[in-house]
Formats: C-alpha cells, structure tokens, sequence
C-alpha cells in the first residue's frame, strides 16, 4: 500500500486531520495496491473529501466520493460513464491489545487505515447493476433488437401468434 494514503490513528493529531484530494484511476485501478478488489472500469481519478477526528476512545470519519464509471446501459447496452457519488460516515477504534481484531472498524494497534481500500468498499456498496444511461432510455425492441433511442422499428405490432396476444384484448 502506498502510505500517501494511509492514516494511523495513532499518530493523528488532536485537531485530526482533513484532505480534499484526487485519488489517481491508476492506484485505484491497480490490483497490487490494497486489499478491496479494485476499480478497472474509472474513467477518471476518484474525488475524495473527507476528514477524521478522534472523539472519546472512537475516531469518527467522514467524507463524499465521486467518481466515474464506464458501463453499459441495462436497457439499449450502449457504454456510457456512470456518475456516481457517495457520503461515508465510519467509527473506527484501536483494539485494546494485539491481534486480530473482532470487528471490522476495530483496528489492531497503531491503527493503520488505508483510505484506498476505504473509497474502494463505498463505491462497491454504491454499485447498481441495473443502470440506465439515461433515465428516458428506451431500450431495445423486444422482438427485432433495434434501439428504440435512434428510431422506430418495423416489426408488426399486432402479432397474434404471440402465446400472450389474448392479454391485449383485456380491458384493466
């Protein structure tokens, strides 16, 4: 892990710290650097905002994400980038000796928080799989495959052969 983007929470000082920072595609995206799956499809460094404070025996953090995703439309299957953002609120606290910790947001002495691998779980958290390149999206005609965003397609509407034509003639 590059330590640019680790925090230890031992060593945070009293004020805490803040940071308003891009997040390079190229560490995000690199495998060899964290341990949350990385991110291969940004189309562009992660805008990362956020601060920590230690309040008691807790460090509280928060902080707001955005990035961009290149994907595909669920309805026409054309690639586009998907804007997405997030707000993070996390508590994380030191463990009272060493070991391994029993809780997620218990860290091991010195506290050793890796901000990649932390961006990296809330933008997995944030992920849809049913995304529309635009919320007005036709899609694709169920019976010819044309876009129906590029025009209309000729296939006969009235298809009494359908196994379900006998439902249009229903009044609702």
């Amino acid at each position: 892990m590059q330590q640019q983007w680790d925090i230890i929470l031992r060593d945070l000082p009293e004020q805490g710290c803040a940071w308003d920072v891009s997040l390079p595609r190229s560490v995000m995206a690199d495998v060899h650097v964290g341990t949350v799956q990385a991110i291969e499809a940004l189309c562009g460094d992660v805008h990362w905002r956020g601060e920590i404070a230690r309040k008691g025996e807790c460090y509280h953090l928060t902080g707001h994400w955005q990035a961009a995703i290149r994907r595909q439309c669920c309805r026409c299957l054309r690639q586009f980038d998907w804007q997405v953002a997030g707000d993070v609120v996390r508590d994380f606290r030191l463990a009272q000796r060493d070991g391994a910790p029993d809780d997620e947001d218990v860290l091991p002495p010195p506290g050793e928080l890796a901000l990649v691998d932390l961006v990296r779980e809330e933008i997995w958290l944030a992920w849809r799989g049913d995304v529309p390149c635009d919320e007005a999206c036709k899609g694709l005609c169920p019976s010819c495959g044309c876009d129906l965003n590029t025009g209309s397609c000729h296939c006969r509407e009235d298809n009494d052969h359908h196994p379900f034509a006998a439902l249009r003639k229903l009044k609702l």
